[in-house]
């Protein structure tokens, strides 16, 4: 399933033309992603890479993983890869606190390609051979949709950025898969801002809720929970 996997994902990369770009698609261990799907029930999603992983790209990363397959990058930030520890520590003890095990999440990022920060990514997206920050997202989405999702039976997706206005992971997902669902906010605090919608993909339902960046804000988990059964009870 290793070579299997590494395939298609290396593939799905080569058709929407994101192989090239730097980045990591992926932060949790290629072991996982070749592991049964109904190991997989929780996605958290990132904005974008940082200049941390500046120095691969998305298939080379994918091929380092599939060579080291019990790498584990969320783990080796908590031990200073990313310079601070604080996001990948907070990354690392989210899942167990809604009720998963974060050695069976899957850690990726709403756009596959890194930047100096989330206000660069335009300019840089625009440099690319992409062309724009449009490109990015469409290509970026449908990498998401067609393997990152098929590849889990996720039971909730958690993007950690979700700015009102702004280009935002949690922002980018419900202008993809929202199929028109508006965000429903459990919390509007400037530090907690917390809301949920359910994003669509095929005939599978997920709930996804958004809450601040990770590496800035601390967030509240009763919200997290909170937005999350107020979208499987739409769908109930």
């Amino acid at each position: 399933m290793l070579q299997k996997t590494r395939d298609t994902i290396l593939l799905g990369l080569e058709e929407l033309g994101l192989s090239n770009l730097p980045a990591r698609p992926y932060d949790c261990p290629f072991e996982l992603l070749a592991a049964p799907k109904t190991r997989k029930k929780l996605i958290i999603v990132g904005f974008n890479g940082s200049l941390a992983d500046m120095a691969s790209t998305n298939s080379l990363s994918v091929i380092d993983g599939y060579e080291n397959p019990s790498f584990f990058n969320v783990k080796a930030g908590m031990d200073g890869a990313w310079g601070v520890t604080h996001l990948a520590k907070r990354l690392y003890a989210l899942p167990a606190e809604l009720g998963f095990d974060p050695n069976d999440t899957i850690y990726t990022n709403a756009l596959l390609m890194c930047s100096k920060n989330a206000w660069a990514v335009k300019k840089t997206a625009e440099a690319s051979t992409l062309g724009s920050l449009s490109a990015l997202i469409e290509r970026s989405m449908l990498f998401f949709s067609k393997i990152t999702v098929a590849m889990a039976q996720p039971e909730l997706i958690i993007a950690y950025s979700n700015g009102k206005t702004s280009h935002s992971a949690a922002r980018i997902l419900l202008n993809s898969f929202g199929n028109g669902d508006t965000p429903d906010y459990v919390s509007v605090d400037p530090y907690y801002s917390t809301y949920g919608f359910t994003a669509t993909f095929g005939d599978s339902k997920i709930p996804v809720v958004g809450i601040r960046h990770l590496s800035r804000f601390k967030s509240d988990n009763e919200l997290i929970k909170l937005a999350w059964q107020r979208q499987l009870a739409k769908q109930n």
